[in-house]
């Protein structure tokens, strides 16, 4: 008989990419060391200590053991049909249903597995059953770029750690184009990023910190695509903003 888990898992991130890149970092550092400078071997080493220190620190204060906690950000009424853009596997879908009563969140990604192991609209199942939110929930195939749901559909649409790998400001600006037509006149967006600022250089790699938007530079793109920044919540280095979509607003 097939043990059934007694808790979720929201998979790390990159997992793959950045356990083979920093073990080829600390590789080169002890070749470097070995054969040729050692100063540099060292200076090589420490980059690759500090990799690895880096994603630990991450992975530390992400808690993928658990549905995120919207609680003190979102104020729902419990009968919202929501929308969660690039769900991965339901962290924050789950998180969002657990605040509904009859509504429903819809969860829609593209099922990249680099990006996190084993990521499947199945395992958002799993995790959605254990969360004890099954009945609220539904995943399938989508892309941010190009939203399968008709206008103005949503009373609540959520992203996290999405609309950033996206590889262009007029990428992220054409993911929020697509989200604000989907989203209700009078309905919300929460967003949620990791920021550019001192804690991000010490809880992200270095690669990803300088991919990263600072809380000025995200507030600039919502309101460029239409959006009214109404509340902003900040912890461990992720900026949690609340936009509305005006309700006299003009469909895009």
């Amino acid at each position: 008989m097939k043990k059934v888990k007694d808790k979720p898992h929201y998979g790390y991130y990159a997992l793959p990419i950045m356990t083979g890149l920093s073990a080829l970092i600390i590789l080169a550092g002890i070749l470097v060391f070995l054969f040729a400078m050692q100063i540099i071997g060292i200076i090589i080493l420490a980059f690759g200590v500090y990799l690895v220190a880096s994603y630990g620190i991450s992975i530390h204060f992400m808690r993928q053991d658990r549905a995120e906690d919207v609680s003190e950000i979102l104020k729902l009424a419990g009968n919202e049909n929501v929308l969660d853009v690039g769900c991965g596997l339901g962290k924050l879908t789950n998180g969002i249903a657990k605040q509904l009563n009859d509504g429903k969140v819809i969860g829609i990604d593209i099922w990249d597995k680099m990006e996190i192991p084993g990521n499947s609209a199945e395992k958002a199942y799993e995790n959605a059953a254990i969360e004890g939110v099954r009945d609220k929930v539904e995943f399938s195939f989508g892309n941010v770029l190009d939203i399968p749901f008709p206008d103005t559909s949503f009373d609540l649409v959520a992203s996290s750690s999405v609309l950033n790998n996206l590889n262009s400001i007029d990428e992220k600006l054409n993911a929020l184009e697509e989200i604000y037509r989907v989203t209700k006149p009078g309905g919300r967006f929460l967003l949620v990023e990791p920021l550019r600022n001192l804690r991000g250089f010490f809880t992200f790699t270095p690669f990803a910190f300088w991919m990263l938007l600072k809380k000025d530079d995200w507030i600039r793109l919502l309101q460029q695509s239409n959006f009214e920044v109404h509340d902003y919540l900040y912890r461990y280095g992720v900026g949690w903003f609340v936009v509305e979509r005006s309700i006299s607003a003009k469909s895009v």
